[in-house]
């Protein structure tokens, strides 16, 4: 940090020099020396440049703006969008950066006021839109195949596109605008989630996730982090990490180092920002615990390159700007095929994934009523139940039994709740839905991506997230090369979810679901062959792994 200092403190005081040399500077210093260019650039025009009713903002100023004068968001927005005849270019830039500064400088009030204003006052004129429609239908009619139909096609295409788009454009070709339009949009997932039925706010943010993606998706690098990686992006990947927190400097080492390997997909534009980025380690089998991995004193020595045969995704985190737009699909795909060239030995790709909803769905059934437990199963929980002094039906008592924090401490209790946890949860993986797709997230992320439901993996994860999420289960999501095409094409199809024919969770969940289908217990399928139980479509597979 100190050497950082010391460099700007050089660069500030010798600017002029930095200049007359760059011609003779290599590209890597002016690489290093473009941001402070850049920001030099914006603080001259802020300096000496003024519109009226336009300048630069700082928080105190911009509060009272915003409650003395509330049309000041729609006027500044309305001079971001709208183009003036002979305005040049400087000037549309110098206003959208203001705009830009304004909004940082608000709290969430301010920031869903300035959100809700930009969705409804610049989004999509239905009236422009019912009328460009008719006079596109009434074309369609009297003058089909004409330059006339052309226009009106035209004009129907201008009618739909919502005003906001253009502000997006203009923001996205500022300095660090792509990276402000995501955490603007990190922002707008955040307001949403307390606001989840506002019309304008969900319009806001599919056209944002639309932008997003279009300027993403296919312009992307990979790139492996390692110790020597510059600092900011290891900083950056213990900020943004969502799955499993980094704990201290050497848990990061240990996480990029010999046996570990960390990919990024990286865009030129933004060159410190990992937009998504997945953590592997390189092991010797399938692993099913994720303490196991995170804690290994020594991934480099333990696993050698000629003995590793697994390469398994133990954590995917994408920025949450960038939510529902399909970067990790992208970086799975492209990781497998650089592992691959690494470690031609590799046999299997495996994820060791959390379950992030099972236990809310468990609670959620139990408040509703909804009966969980098989008659077989009922003993097991009375009797636990009488152990513990807990009155009631049985589903009364199991719903209490979970609640027992001590419980998770007793391991004869956990034996006895391991089957029925282990059904259920294979349950929720398989057959609970949202419309015809898996109901759990991550499931929903790995199967579209063409990958199996492999093996469930009782209390795989012990710290106290994994817990309160999933009583501590895991699973692994199989990626087999000679499958993922398949797999892919079947789910996004009917929602066909490949599973392990080995797995007792996942069996027993399927015999459950046929026998309530077909009053039958027995799941009779072939390897290979689909099995339909309801509204949920299966394949069996039969897969070795290492």
């Amino acid at each position: 940090m100190a050497s950082s200092t010391n460099n700007n403190d050089n660069n500030n005081n010798n600017g002029s020099n930095g200049r007359n040399n760059s011609s003779h500077a290599g590209s890597g210093t002016l690489q290093a020396l473009r941001p402070q260019v850049v920001d030099r650039y914006w603080n001259d025009i802020a300096e000496h440049f003024r519109e009226p009713g336009f300048s630069t903002f700082d928080k105190e100023k911009s509060s009272r703006a915003v409650v003395k004068d509330p049309e000041f968001m729609r006027k500044l927005l309305l001079a971001v969008i709208t183009d003036r005849p002979g305005q040049g270019d400087i000037l549309p830039s110098v206003i959208a950066k203001s705009c830009c500064d304004f909004f940082s400088s608000l709290d969430q009030t301010g920031k869903t006021d300035f959100l809700r204003l930009l969705a409804r006052d610049f989004g999509v004129l239905q009236e422009d839109v019912a009328k460009a429609a008719e006079q596109y239908a009434t074309t369609c009619r009297t003058e089909p195949e004409s330059k006339a139909l052309l226009r009106a096609e035209q004009l129907l295409r201008h009618a739909v596109v919502p005003g906001h788009n253009k502000f997006f454009d203009r923001v996205s070709r500022l300095p660090g605008g792509l990276k402000f339009l995501i955490d603007m949009r990190h922002d707008l997932i955040t307001i949403l989630s307390q606001n989840r039925s506002d019309f304008y706010l969900s319009a806001l943010n599919e056209s944002l996730k639309e932008k997003l993606q279009s300027w993403f998706v296919g312009f992307l690098d990979l790139e492996r982090l390692t110790w020597q990686s510059p600092a900011v992006l290891l900083e950056k990947i213990t900020q943004y990490e969502a799955v499993h927190k980094f704990k201290d400097v050497q848990d990061l080492k240990r996480r990029v180092g010999p046996g570990r390997r960390v990919f990024a997909l990286m865009n030129k534009s933004l060159p410190t920002e990992p937009l998504v980025f997945v953590q592997v380690a390189l092991v010797k089998s399938l692993s099913n615990n994720v303490q196991d991995l995170l804690n290994d004193p020594s991934p480099g020595h333990a696993n050698p390159a000629e003995t590793v045969k697994c390469a398994i995704f133990y954590s995917i985190t994408t920025q949450v700007g960038l939510s529902g737009i399909e970067l990790g699909n992208f970086l799975i795909k492209r990781v497998v095929r650089s592992l691959k060239v690494e470690f031609p030995q590799i046999e299997t790709f495996s994820t060791l994934s959390p379950i992030p909803g099972f236990r809310r769905w468990v609670t959620q059934s139990q408040n509703l009523g909804h009966r969980l437990l098989l008659p077989e199963e009922e003993s097991t929980i009375a009797r636990l139940g009488n152990e513990r002094s807990v009155s009631g039906n049985t589903e009364e008592q199991f719903k209490a039994i979970l609640k027992d924090q001590t419980v998770f401490s007793d391991s004869e209790a956990m034996g006895a709740l391991r089957p029925i946890l282990s059904r259920l949860c294979g349950r929720y993986i398989l057959v609970e839905k949202r419309r015809h797709l898996a109901l759990d997230p991550v499931a929903n992320f790995h199967l579209r991506n063409g990958a199996c439901a492999h093996r469930l993996n009782w209390l795989g994860d012990t710290s106290a997230k994994g817990m309160e999420e999933s009583f501590g289960m895991m699973i692994n999501y199989l990626y087999s090369l000679d499958h993922i095409e398949m797999n892919n094409q079947q789910y996004l199809q009917d929602g066909t979810i490949s599973v392990s024919s080995q797995d007792l969770g996942f069996k027993r969940a399927l015999e459950q679901a046929s026998a309530t289908q077909a009053q039958n217990s027995t799941l009779n399928c072939a390897v290979g062959q689909i099995v339909k139980t309801g509204s949920a479509h299966f394949r069996l597979l039969d897969i070795t792994t290492a």
